[in-house]
């Protein structure tokens, strides 16, 4: 996933770069826990809720550091 900032900081990019990876990393890992054992299973579900909270923290830090994607 590739985001371009229009008027962000050096902090902003830093931050939301961060998050950015581990979106993607935990994104993967959900994928194949998913494959492996379905979409019901506890572990996917907790998967889940953790990539909703990493893509929660993303938006909020976008909000407060004035990041605006493009």
């Amino acid at each position: 996933m590739i985001l371009l900032f229009e008027n962000h900081t050096k902090t902003c990019c830093l931050q939301c770069r961060l998050l950015l990876g581990e979106i993607e990393n935990i994104r993967a890992l959900m994928i194949f826990t998913t494959l492996e054992k379905g979409f019901i299973d506890p572990q996917t579900i907790e998967i889940s809720q953790n990539l909703d909270q990493l893509i929660n923290k993303l938006e909020q830090t976008d909000l407060g550091l004035n990041c605006k994607a493009i």
